[in-house]
């Protein structure tokens, strides 16, 4: 059972017969949503809650282009299996994930509760407005972080990283994940390439983790 709350102040939206479409905001969006499991419900086992929350904005900072930030945190109350804990979302494509750890693999890693944030600041023609044919092409530059905290419970971790188990799941243990990114924008008005990052936790893992990539994605923008 989950209620979801959300509050937009001015918020605009495009709606058709079966369809709405949120335009967004000129002030920060808050949402916060509570989740209850109940056991012994159509044969259900658990007994738990998730409370979960965020704030996003996007805001022009006129003439430094504009930025994005979302920030999100949860918590888990309660001893579950792995696919009713909080994973984050990681991405092994080359299509760049917009609200996703582009390279974090997917199932790397297991919380109960977790902190983070998605920022994005778009510079407009940046220091492409130096060189004649990019200036022409009005490409955009931008950068991006994206940082999340987390830890597990110890019984969330006997339950689900046992001694002998041939799945071996990790958590942050209140350390840092962090990926930072560049790239260019409007290519041609519609593509963007990504070059993204990843600097923590450190050491990185030696083996089926990338340091590095390139990421390719593309939108209409009017």
């Amino acid at each position: 059972v989950s209620i979801r709350l959300r509050y937009a102040f001015l918020e605009k939206f495009l709606e058709s017969t079966f369809n709405r479409i949120s335009l967004g905001s000129p002030y920060p969006i808050v949402e916060v949503k509570l989740t209850k499991g109940i056991s012994d419900v159509f044969k259900s086992s658990y007994n738990y809650t998730k409370l979960s929350g965020s704030i996003s904005d996007y805001k022009k900072i006129s003439p430094y282009g504009n930025i994005y930030y979302n920030l999100f945190g949860g918590k888990t109350y309660g001893t579950l299996p792995y696919m009713l804990l909080d994973i984050p979302p990681g991405n092994e494509i080359y299509y760049y994930n917009k609200y996703a750890f582009n390279l974090m693999n997917r199932y790397e890693y297991l919380h109960d509760q977790y902190a983070g944030i998605n920022f994005e600041h778009n510079i407009g023609n940046g220091i492409f407005r130096f060189i004649p044919l990019t200036r022409k092409l009005k490409f955009r530059q931008f950068w991006s972080a994206k940082a999340l905290w987390g830890s597990l419970s110890d019984k969330n971790r006997d339950l689900n990283m046992p001694a002998n188990s041939d799945y071996k799941f990790a958590s942050l243990d209140g350390n840092t994940y962090l990926e930072i990114g560049t790239g260019v924008d409007n290519i041609f008005k519609v593509f963007r390439v990504d070059f993204i990052w990843r600097v923590l936790p450190q050491p990185l893992p030696p083996e089926k983790v990338k340091r590095f990539g390139i990421f390719g994605s593309f939108r209409l923008a009017f």
